[in-house]
């Protein structure tokens, strides 16, 4: 069992395991008839991780938003991307590898990308920041938007931080300024704006690149106002032990979200989430971008700042004529 599967995935795979050795030991001995038996087996298995994945309380899902075999956007952009380069620096500063960008090609349209990303394992978390970007992070990611509008070309923008760096340093540096910078900067974009969320969608340090015409949601990803432990310690004081509790109040997953018109649409995860098959998330995730990107194309620069305004101008009212 892999010390990185979740209590409530254990089940499931343990019996993945038995049909993987099952059908070895069926390749070995081609003598014997264990079709059926394998093919119940796989049956009972994937049952099993349907009724499992359908009784998830919302903080079994922050958990899988964080699942560290979780694809991560570098996946993402050579999945869906051609001929992707990387731009750096925020020509003021220096670099943030927690959040990259750079142009692309995707089904034959020229691009730009920004993208936040965590590391795979622990050199690389330590290089990222484990996610947490830096204000030159922020502002290498206003300079691809102003590059986006100025050679007209799309902002696709995936979303995976826990949140804005919060050490001293990042105040120093202006951290509050490069994010309310970046948001003033996307309201006035002249081209679509497509951001989407495949794990975490930490507060502010996610909305300073998601303020998109569409914005998608992963179906087992996240998106709040802060992260759970920090909800805990506001409301009970405590060092984060009531975050299940924090999570079920301010409902943070992507059906809720979708409830109150947040975002647009959730991409479906293979069965067991994306973890479980990056290839087939992959492919969802490019179903839903070719979709939006083809009809935020079709609307010219005054329509796409209009309908961005409106958007967001309309989230949060409530009453009789916006129940």
């Amino acid at each position: 069992m892999n010390t990185t599967d979740l209590e409530f995935e254990k089940p499931f795979i343990e019996l993945e395991r038995h049909l993987a050795r099952l059908e070895a030991f069926a390749e070995a001995h081609p003598e014997l008839d264990l079709k059926e038996g394998m093919a119940a087996l796989k049956q009972n298995t994937n049952t099993l991780t349907r009724q499992t994945f359908q009784k998830l309380s919302r903080w079994d899902k922050v958990r899988l938003a964080r699942h560290p075999q979780r694809p991560q956007a570098p996946f993402y952009i050579d999945a869906l991307f051609d001929e992707h380069v990387e731009l750096h620096s925020d020509k003021l500063y220096g670099d943030d590898r927690a959040l990259v960008g750079g142009f692309a090609w995707f089904d034959g349209q020229p691009l730009v990308y920004l993208a936040q990303q965590k590391g795979t394992n622990l050199e690389e978390r330590q290089e990222m920041n484990f996610g947490y970007t830096h204000p030159e992070g922020y502002r290498k990611a206003r300079r691809l938007m102003q590059l986006a509008d100025k050679f007209n070309r799309p902002l696709i923008c995936f979303i995976d931080t826990p949140g804005a760096h919060f050490d001293l340093r990042s105040e120093e540096y202006g951290q509050a300024m490069a994010i309310a910078e970046n948001l003033a900067e996307m309201m006035t974009l002249r081209v679509p704006l497509l951001a989407v969320i495949i794990g975490e969608g930490g507060s502010g340090g996610a909305l300073a690149i998601a303020v998109g015409n569409r914005v998608l949601m992963m179906e087992y990803a996240v998106y709040c106002v802060a992260p759970p432990e920090a909800c805990s310690g506001i409301v009970w004081k405590d060092k984060g032990e009531h975050a299940p509790e924090a999570t079920e109040g301010y409902k943070p997953t992507a059906p809720d979200l979708l409830k109150l018109e947040i975002i647009d649409q959730i991409i479906r995860e293979p069965l067991g989430g994306a973890h479980r098959d990056a290839e087939a998330a992959a492919r969802s995730v490019k179903r839903a971008v070719r979709r939006h990107l083809t009809e935020l194309m079709q609307m010219t620069p005054e329509q796409l700042i209009q309908q961005r305004y409106e958007r967001y101008r309309h989230i949060g009212l409530y009453g009789e004529d916006h129940a």
